[in-house]
């Protein structure tokens, strides 16, 4: 963005990176999910539901920009490759679960995340974009999330 924070001790920067960028992440996974869900089970235009949404809390950047213009369209090509989305989600991950501790014990949303960006770099590689991931899941639900009409 261009605009430069303090945030912390030496390394804390860098931490906040991948925090962002794993919370993008499991962003646009729950995005998809949703959207999925929506498609599959009732039947709904996946650009109608996420319109909706987009007018609604469960909004986000994913919701807004990415499932319409690389999800939606069936481009998949932001711009960002997946293996580096999955190396700093890994690093993100490692920071929390390198200590066995409360925090470690109770985040499991995150972890679910690198997962799925693991399975998807292992099927498409690590150039392909990083919404591959959301092509993951409609190849394993048997759905595309393409606009109905």
């Amino acid at each position: 963005s261009g605009k430069v924070s303090h945030v912390g001790p030496l390394g804390s920067a860098h931490a906040v990176k991948v925090v962002n960028n794993i919370m993008n992440s499991t962003h646009l996974v729950a995005a998809a999910e949703g959207l999925l869900i929506l498609s599959k089970r009732f039947g709904v235009d996946p650009a109608v539901a996420c319109d909706v949404i987009n007018q609604s809390s469960g909004r986000s950047l994913q919701s807004q920009v990415r499932i319409p213009e690389e999800v939606l369209t069936g481009r998949y090509s932001y711009g960002f490759k997946l293996g580096l989305m999955a190396k700093d989600c890994r690093i993100a991950v490692s920071i929390v679960k390198d200590q066995e501790d409360e925090l470690a014990a109770n985040t499991q949303l995150l972890p679910g995340t690198l997962l799925r960006l693991e399975e998807a770099q292992t099927k498409y590689g690590a150039d392909a974009d990083y919404t591959c991931v959301v092509k993951l899941l409609e190849e394993a639900c048997g759905v595309d999330l393409r606009p109905l009409g």
